[in-house]
């Protein structure tokens, strides 16, 4: 396969993962700390600027696992750390999508 083909699996994977991610709630709720005060009158926008910023912290944080293999086992063509990214990527996905699915509900308070 492809590198843009991994890739592209993984950007898809997070941004799926930015709409499902019990996370993207969090963030809309905060929304008045990093959103600029006259985009703020619109909750559509408010959702979809919410969405991509999770889709963006899923891309970065599925990311990591990757760069620190490329690191210390020193990959030439990259293609295992991509094939590691997207999995990363795939995996939070799945995360968020049983937690919206009712499949994994979040540990209960006490």
């Amino acid at each position: 396969m492809e590198r843009h083909n991994i890739f592209s699996i993984a950007v898809l994977a997070s941004a799926v993962s930015g709409m499902v991610s019990p996370a993207m709630t969090i963030v809309a709720i905060f929304s008045w700390v990093w959103m600029p005060p006259f985009l703020m009158g619109s909750p559509g926008l408010v959702f979809f600027l919410s969405m991509l910023v999770t889709a963006t912290g899923t891309l970065l944080l599925s990311g990591v696992p990757a760069a620190l293999y490329e690191r210390f086992v020193g990959d030439p063509g990259g293609r295992a750390a991509l094939w590691i990214w997207a999995a990363g990527a795939v995996a939070l996905m799945l995360l968020g999508l049983g937690w919206r699915f009712g499949h994994m509900p979040l540990p209960e308070a006490g």
